[in-house]
C-alpha cells in the first residue's frame, strides 16, 4: 500500500470489480473520537470509482470515500476460506477465476456462473467452460446452449473440471453429466501454489534474466513451437493483460529461457516457462523462477500460482523444490 498522502492518484489503478483496502481519512470535526484514529480502512469489492469518490462493499454495507480523504489503496487477494498460509487458503473457485486475469480469453459469455470462454482453438484454457457456480438454469439445458455457443464458433465444447486433489470426476455432477454422454476425460493437470518470499530466495545459479513489461521478439524467440505457430493469437490474448512481466534468461548472449508473470487480485502467475532443449538441467529456469519470484517481491505480492501438466514430473519437482505446494487439480472433458 502506498502510504503517502501526497503523490497523486493513488486510486488510478483501481477498477471496479477488484478486492481492495482503501485507508482514507475520517472526515469531519468531531467524526473521530478524541485522542481516537484519525484513519480507517474500508476492505471489499470495489463497486463504482469516479474522479469524486469511490464505492466499497464491504461487510457491513457499503462504504462511500471521497477521493480527496483517500491516503492509500491497493487491490488485495481474495478472502481466505480457510486457516492457513495465504498461497493455501484461498478457496479452489477463487483461485480459478482470477488464474483467468493470467490467460484471457479473446471472446467470453457468463452463463449464470460459468465462463464460457473462445480463443481461437488456442489453449485449453482459453477455449473451455469454467463452472465457477450456478449456471442459472438447469443443467441439461445449460450444457445444450455450451454446445451450441461452441458450435457457433466453430469449435467443438471442452469444460474444464476442478477439485480437490484425487478428486473422482464421476462424484462432480459436471463431470458425471459428461461420462454419461460419453465425454472423454483427459489431461490431468496440478494448480500450484507458492510464497513469493521463497521463490524470490530460492537457490539459482548466477544467469543474466531481463525483465520486460511486453513480449518483443526475443521473447518469442525463445518461446515453444506451439507458442510460436499461435503468435497472433497468443500476442492478442496477452495485449488483454492489465499488468504482466516477461522474462528471458541469456546463455552465451542468445535466448536460453523465457516465462512470463502476470499480475492479479494481488497475486503472481507463472506462465510460459520454457527452457531451450540443449541447455536443460543447468539452473536456467530455477534461475528465471527467482527472478520471477524477485519482481512479484518488489511488487508487494505475497502468493504465486502456477498450472503444470501432473505427468510433467521434472517440471512438479523444480516447483515443488521452490516451495510450490498443490492447491487443487483440473481435467479437461470433451465429446
Amino acid at each position: 500500500m502506498n502510504d503517502d498522502p501526497s503523490e497523486p492518484h493513488l486510486t488510478a489503478s483501481l477498477r471496479v470489480g477488484m478486492r481492495i483496502v482503501v485507508r482514507f481519512a475520517i472526515a469531519g470535526d468531531g467524526d473521530a473520537p478524541e485522542g481516537g484514529p484519525t484513519l480507517t480502512d474500508a476492505v471489499g469489492e470495489l463497486l463504482r470509482i469516479d474522479e469524486r469518490a469511490l464505492v466499497v462493499r464491504t461487510r457491513r454495507g457499503e462504504v462511500t470515500v471521497e477521493q480527496s480523504r483517500v491516503v492509500a489503496a491497493k487491490e488485495v487477494p481474495p478472502a481466505p476460506s480457510r486457516r492457513g498460509r495465504p498461497h493455501l487458503a484461498v478457496s479452489m473457485t477463487d483461485l480459478q477465476e482470477l488464474m483467468v486475469e493470467g490467460m484471457p480469453p479473446l471472446h467470453q459469455e457468463w452463463l449464470g456462473r460459468w465462463l464460457l470462454r473462445s480463443s481461437d482453438g488456442y489453449t485449453g484454457r482459453g477455449n473451455s467452460v469454467l463452472p465457477l457456480g450456478d449456471p442459472g438454469v438447469p443443467l441439461d439445458d445449460a450444457m445444450s446452449r455450451v454446445q451450441a455457443w461452441y458450435a457457433e464458433r466453430g469449435r467443438p465444447p471442452l469444460v474444464q473440471l476442478y477439485g480437490p486433489t484425487g478428486f473422482d470426476v464421476a462424484r462432480d455432477e459436471l463431470g458425471a453429466w459428461a461420462l454419461a454422454h460419453g465425454w472423454r476425460v483427459f489431461q490431468r493437470t496440478l494448480v500450484l501454489t507458492g510464497p513469493v518470499e521463497a521463490l524470490a530466495a530460492a537457490p539459482a545459479p548466477a544467469v543474466e534474466v531481463a525483465v520486460h513489461d511486453r513480449a518483443d521478439d526475443a521473447w518469442f524467440a525463445g518461446a515453444t513451437a506451439r507458442e510460436q505457430e499461435h503468435a497472433d493469437t497468443l500476442r492478442a490474448m496477452l495485449a488483454r493483460i492489465q499488468d504482466a512481466s516477461y522474462l528471458v534468461a541469456s546463455h552465451e548472449d542468445e535466448v536460453g529461457a523465457i516465462g512470463r508473470v502476470a499480475y492479479g487480485s494481488a497475486w503472481a502467475g507463472v506462465f510460459a516457462l520454457h527452457v531451450r532443449p540443449d541447455l536443460r538441467r543447468r539452473g536456467l529456469g530455477r534461475a528465471l523462477l527467482r527472478a520471477a519470484g524477485q519482481d512479484a517481491q518488489s511488487r508487494g505480492v505475497r502468493s504465486a500460482y502456477l498450472q503444470v501438466s501432473a505427468d510433467n514430473e521434472a517440471a512438479v519437482e523444480l516447483y515443488r523444490s521452490l516451495g510450490f505446494d498443490t492447491h487443487h487439480e483440473y481435467w479437461y472433458a470433451r465429446p
